[in-house]
């Protein structure tokens, strides 16, 4: 075994500059993935509580589909959130529904949604809010990412 020539340790400060660049662009991608995965599990939600909120008012939809039409009066903005919130285990304060994890900490939040028709009082139903999720380095908040979400939910006849 070789002795080390140079004991004031110069030739390992751009190894670990280098290792430490490295692990930041690793934390970067993690907290990118992770807010990535937030944004597609708050959609799939979203669409599996708007299929549900069809699907509970399929009695109205099918009258509307016996009369030869699809026209539907109205949508129940408030059963929707609820629904949404509650399946979400999400918290209600204002116009904002949050996310917070175990050590209370906010995960994630969203603007209710808003329901409306695709099409004026025809089954093709759509929801709208924005997520705003805060993306955190060391601990600190550094910023806060922002996406509008648009889930759309139809009811097509099969015949």
């Amino acid at each position: 075994m070789r002795a080390i020539r140079n004991r004031r340790g110069e030739g390992y400060i751009t190894i670990c500059v280098a290792v430490i660049i490295l692990c930041m662009l690793i934390s970067i991608f993690v907290t990118f993935a992770s807010a990535v995965n937030i944004v597609r599990q708050t959609e799939r939600n979203s669409r599996v509580v708007l299929d549900s909120f069809v699907m509970k008012n399929s009695i109205i939809i099918y009258n509307s589909i016996k009369q030869g039409n699809d026209v539907t009066a109205s949508l129940n903005r408030n059963e929707y959130i609820s629904d949404f919130s509650s399946f979400n285990s999400l918290d209600l304060r204002g116009n904002m529904l949050y996310y917070y994890d175990e050590d209370g900490k906010e995960q994630y939040r969203l603007t209710k949604p808003t329901i409306s028709f695709v099409q004026d009082n025809h089954l093709k139903i759509q929801v709208q809010y924005t997520i705003r999720i805060p993306l955190y380095f060391a601990g600190i908040k550094v910023s806060e990412a922002v996406i509008p979400m648009t889930v759309v939910s139809r009811f097509d006849e099969k015949f």
